[in-house]
């Protein structure tokens, strides 16, 4: 198994490392992600430190005070928000959506809110293509852009694919909308002291393959001897995946410092006019 930061990265994972400012210069690279060409892009200083410090000291008093909902008792991690995958009652999920959208809004300064902000920059990676959240299925109800994951000391994400979400029954009127092939963004807001990586493994799925089953119990494939690669993401980074087909996990947090972040998945809308993004 080989382990490191994302450099020197195995060859089967492909990864573009650039800065905030250098997003224009790349206005491919989302499509070679879709292609395959890149398995990874990692877009430093996407958020100032002196930003996120604020951010973060709001997220811990729980202030705004947001939905808060729940992974699996073992994985030791909640959401601020509600998760599309593990959400029964979307009537209430479409009630949340804009009251949460509202907060995390105002939890950054007003040039930073996270969805104005974030599909400026994504866009800027995919020819000007807009990123935004999905309508949902009555007029004027969308779903949630993001959420807001805190993962707690020994808390971690069991090995999966994300393409094979499309078969719970939440995602019943989003998987109309979208391409089938999903990807995953991940903006880091604060890096435990250690463990909390992203490992990503040379197992590659097919975008209808069942193989390795999505669920939400602490059993996962055996991935003895497989090669991976592990990125951990620093704060005020993003990272974008081909999380669709790749095995990954995020390894066991360490430490009483939780890890803070931003998660969405993605998938080209099926007139591919947008990319849209959900929590």
């Amino acid at each position: 198994m080989t382990t490191n930061d994302g450099k020197n990265a195995p060859a089967f994972f492909r990864m573009l490392e650039i800065d905030n400012q250098e997003l224009s210069d790349h206005r491919d690279a989302m499509e070679e992600l879709r292609n395959g060409n890149y398995h990874g892009i990692l877009v430093r200083n996407v958020f100032d430190s002196a930003v996120l410090t604020d951010v973060v000291e709001h997220l811990e008093q729980h202030d705004p005070p947001f939905v808060q909902t729940w992974f699996p008792g073992p994985f030791r991690s909640w959401f601020f928000g509600c998760n599309l995958n593990l959400t029964d009652d979307l009537q209430f999920y479409f009630a949340e959506s804009p009251r949460f959208a509202a907060q995390l809004k105002s939890l950054f300064p007003e040039d930073l809110g996270v969805e104005d902000y974030l599909s400026s920059r994504l866009s800027l990676l995919d020819q000007g293509r807009p990123f935004r959240a999905p309508p949902g299925p009555n007029p004027d109800s969308h779903y949630m852009f993001t959420t807001v994951r805190a993962h707690m000391e020994g808390g971690f994400i069991p090995a999966h694919v994300d393409n094979e979400q499309a078969v719970r029954p939440s995602f019943s009127h989003l998987k109309t909308l979208i391409e089938p092939h999903l990807v995953s963004f991940l903006v880091c807001l604060a890096a435990p002291q250690s463990g909390g990586a992203l490992e990503i493994f040379n197992i590659k799925t097919e975008p209808a393959a069942k193989t390795i089953a999505n669920v939400d119990h602490v059993a996962s494939p055996d991935l003895e001897g497989v090669e991976s690669v592990k990125i951990h993401i620093p704060a005020g980074a993003m990272a974008i995946v081909d999380s669709g087909q790749y095995v990954h996990r995020v390894t066991p947090i360490i430490g009483s410092k939780k890890r803070w972040t931003l998660c969405s998945f993605m998938a080209l809308s099926r007139d591919h006019q947008s990319m849209y993004c959900w929590g």
